[in-house]
């Protein structure tokens, strides 16, 4: 239980990341974002590899989604940075980062009733 209680742990995080990440990066003008939501974003995703590695151990197939979906994403965020075409100006990125962060909240919701579920004491 333990493993899964810390896997929870780093996926809430890179939920939190996240959202701080696009709320930062919604906050800025297009050229004046900063570092500031890529190292959210990053620690976000460092999270998500946390977590997934940690499901390897205690749900198998939960931690290939994670790291599966983790791998999808930064794939994602090196073509939109080497490419320059931006988060927004390609929708077929964005569907594949919808569809990646969709499969992390699922195996987030599906994991929460194992580690928030009371202990039973013998």
């Amino acid at each position: 239980m333990g493993r899964r209680r810390a896997a929870m742990a780093a996926l809430l995080a890179f939920v939190l990341l996240t959202a701080a990440a696009i709320v930062v990066s919604g906050s800025r003008p297009g050229l004046q974002q900063g570092a500031a939501p890529v190292v959210l974003q990053v620690a976000g995703h460092l999270a998500a590899l946390v977590g997934g590695v940690l499901l390897l151990g205690a749900a198998r197939t939960a931690g290939v989604v994670v790291l599966g979906a983790v791998a999808v994403l930064v794939t994602v965020e090196l073509v939109t940075w080497a490419t320059g075409t931006g988060g927004g100006a390609n929708i077929g990125a964005g569907l594949v980062r919808l569809v990646a962060l969709v499969a992390v909240a699922v195996v987030t919701v599906r994991l929460a009733p194992t580690v928030l579920a009371p202990r039973r004491r013998p």
